[in-house]
């Protein structure tokens, strides 16, 4: 199924499961991977961001830890 993208904001009570009738958390999701298909860098280690957000780039994974407090974790090959 394809939805135009939109602005509206969305609210699912209780918890969401993809690939499962049985959620056991907010969402679950019952797959091997998940996926981000956008890139984004936060400007700085302080740039804006709410607690738990997360992103990435061609060279780190980010993770905000406090609002406006960002962590970053360099991506290396194998």
């Amino acid at each position: 199924l394809y939805q135009e993208s939109t602005t509206a904001k969305n609210y699912f009570g209780g918890s969401l499961g993809i690939g499962t009738t049985a959620p056991t958390t907010s969402l679950d999701v019952n797959a091997d991977k998940i996926r981000l298909r956008t890139a984004k860098t936060p400007s700085s280690a302080s740039d804006t961001g709410n607690a738990g957000d997360i992103c990435w780039d061609d060279s780190y994974v980010y993770v905000c830890v406090a609002t406006n407090t960002w962590k970053r974790s360099k991506i290396v090959s194998w």
